[in-house]
């Protein structure tokens, strides 16, 4: 069980993997739409008052595509043989993770406690929340840590597994392409403002 949650890339197979990427990315897109969650960078989710299926589906698309193209890069740095498909499964499955935090803004409860932070901090207020939105503030944000922590597993074992990656240089590409796919997503989903 622990192999086919934290390296399924091992076990099944580039066009099983896409499948099922693809098909959770549906699920994941309908679930944002429910609970209002916008996947603005590689390795975010935000609660907004309102979105729209249309919204999501860019969100994940733009994600899927700049996490895929940078590893791409590296992934061919690493080793000349890296075959796309095998990424844009990495990439797929990765994502799945983050479906999981969208059920904690159920009736758009994660958005409003969030909203009344920002306010409060923002006009410098004594901040004063009840105790049932600090229980989900910390449960959202163990929950998001391990979310966050599985997905760059991910990641990490589909890299791994796709280029036959063992050096040391080969995890601090890795790291840069992530980080440059995070910081690049999130600009290119802010400049198109949708």
């Amino acid at each position: 069980m622990k192999k086919i949650i934290f390296n399924p890339f091992q076990n099944y197979s580039e066009k099983q993997l896409i499948t099922f990427g693809i098909l959770a990315g549906i699920i994941g897109c309908f679930l944002a739409l429910a609970f209002n969650g916008r996947f603005d960078g590689v390795l975010d989710l935000h609660f907004i008052e309102k979105t729209s299926i249309a919204t999501t589906a860019i969100d994940l698309t733009i994600n899927i595509f700049i996490l895929s193209a940078l590893l791409f890069l590296v992934d061919k740095i690493v080793n000349k043989k890296t075959r796309f498909i095998d990424i844009i499964a990495t990439s797929l499955i990765a994502k799945i993770p983050f479906y999981f935090l969208l059920f904690f803004n159920v009736n758009n409860k994660m958005y409003l406690v969030t909203e009344k932070l920002i306010n409060m901090v923002s006009k410098n207020k004594q901040i004063n929340i009840e105790n049932s939105e600090m229980v989900l503030l910390v449960f959202s944000g163990i929950a998001t840590f391990t979310c966050l922590i599985w997905s760059v597993i991910l990641l990490f074992n589909g890299f791994k597994t796709a280029t036959n990656s063992k050096e040391a240089k080969h995890i601090l590409l890795f790291a840069l392409a992530i980080i440059l796919a995070e910081v690049i997503s999130k600009i290119i989903i802010l400049k198109l403002n949708y």
